[in-house]
């Protein structure tokens, strides 16, 4: 993979006036493309207290674009209210910027001012506009119009919510291709109409929305500027060599950006930040695993910044395993659970991992889960008979849940719900 962890310390921005920074990329690869960033004065920059995410110039950073974040309106030493010319020049005057492929253009402005879009759209290096809170702009006299990615907030007087993607104003023949002039939209109705649900700092920041618009800006950015592209398999894989092989908490975190995180969804375990996580790691997790744990991959999908695994996690339950069983015994089964990962990549490096399993399977299949429970409620609208209760069968499974992930009709369907003619319940003696 080459290269060991780097930090936003390691490769400092550089202040071209206090209006312009411009931020070498943060990636171990430590060559992009160009980005220029567009905030205003008012928007909060620093790191949030509340939320793991960077700032938008470190985030695109270590996505591993040579980004120039420009605050507005400049001053005339700047290069004028809106520097982009100067920010341009200072873009391709950094040696770890790979200016060959054009540059793209992010807008953070809640209203995108006239200027912004018009300006850009007079440079022909300006091979793609994402803008947070602004509108399609088609200029009436440009030399050229880049593709357009418009991130939009709910109307105020819209209640709903979810997040309903627009129809594209005008489509090209490849979704995954975007050409001269196409718009494509996303309202996200689960955000107000200010473009600060974007920044991490803010008040109105809005984690999902602002995670999904930023995957779809990649995916919209890349094909545009020509990457910065990863082996993302490759990535996830040293990672999981170092993690399960190895077994070498320090290389293991140096495969991840500076502040990630790791949550196991079923026992809420995990690390949130650099030095929980590390901790985690340490105490519970990469030498608390015994010895002939094994994964069985069943399926993989790599996207624009994650990858997607479905698999078999296979185990010897010969001690506590605080992560998957936290403060159980050891049984001495051995345990076959369906696992699905969730792994986000920032750049060439981790930033998060959801993970989720079958967990009433592992209880099962370690022996500790009853097979009829207490149902504490009336069924058919009658309460138990006095000194009764009534139980309900507890649709888990064992080791065929696994069976049923790898090979599809290794066990039958339905064998929960047929199981006594469908009958899932008893009443018994309430003692």
């Amino acid at each position: 993979m080459g290269g060991g962890p780097v930090s936003p310390g390691e490769k400092p921005s550089i202040k071209i006036s206090p209006h312009l920074i411009v931020q070498p990329p943060l990636s171990r690869k430590g060559v992009g493309p160009g980005l220029i960033l567009v905030l205003d004065h008012y928007a909060r920059l620093e790191q949030s207290e509340r939320h793991l995410d960077p700032p938008p110039l470190t985030k695109w950073a270590e996505e591993g674009f040579a980004v120039a974040q420009i605050l507005v309106p400049g001053k005339t030493e700047d290069g004028g209210e809106f520097p982009l010319e100067k920010a341009i020049e200072e873009l391709r005057k950094l040696k770890e910027c790979d200016a060959s492929g054009g540059f793209g253009l992010i807008s953070y402005l809640t209203s995108s001012p006239f200027y912004v879009e018009e300006k850009a759209c007079h440079y022909s290096d300006i091979k793609a506009i994402v803008s947070y809170g602004g509108r399609k702009f088609t200029p009436i006299s440009a030399p050229s119009v880049p593709p357009q990615l418009l991130h939009i907030s709910r109307p105020p007087e819209c209640t709903r919510q979810g997040i309903v993607p627009l129809v594209p104003h005008s489509e090209s023949s490849d979704a995954h291709t975007p050409v001269k002039g196409v718009v494509k939209s996303f309202r996200y109705l689960d955000v107000k109409a200010d473009s600060r649900w974007a920044i991490p700092s803010d008040e109105r920041y809005h984690a999902a929305s602002a995670g999904l618009a930023h995957t779809r800006s990649l995916s919209f950015l890349k094909p545009l500027l020509n990457g910065p592209y990863f082996d993302l398999e490759a990535i996830w894989d040293e990672h999981c060599k170092y993690e399960f092989g190895e077994r070498d908490v320090e290389r293991t975190m140096a495969t991840m950006v500076v502040q990630p995180y790791v949550n196991h969804i079923p026992t809420m375990t995990g690390g949130i930040g650099k030095e929980r996580l590390t901790a985690f790691y340490t105490h519970h997790f990469v030498f608390s695993n015994p010895p002939d744990t094994a994964m069985d991959l069943v399926s993989r999908t790599v996207g624009v910044d994650r990858v997607i695994d479905e698999f078999v996690f296979k185990l010897t339950h010969d001690r506590v395993v605080d992560w998957l069983l936290p403060g159980v015994p050891p049984t001495g089964k051995y345990l076959q659970i369906p696992f699905t990962s969730v792994v986000a990549m920032r750049g060439d490096r981790l930033c998060h991992e959801h993970i989720s399993w079958d967990q009433a399977t592992a209880l099962h299949q370690a022996g500790i889960l009853p097979e009829w429970a207490k149902f504490p409620y009336p069924i058919d609208g009658k309460e138990p008979a006095q000194g009764k209760r009534f139980e309900v069968r507890l649709p888990a499974a064992g080791v065929e849940t696994s069976k049923k992930l790898v090979e599809e009709g290794s066990v039958a369907s339905n064998s929960l719900i047929e199981k006594d003619g469908g009958k899932g319940w008893r009443e018994v003696d309430d003692v």
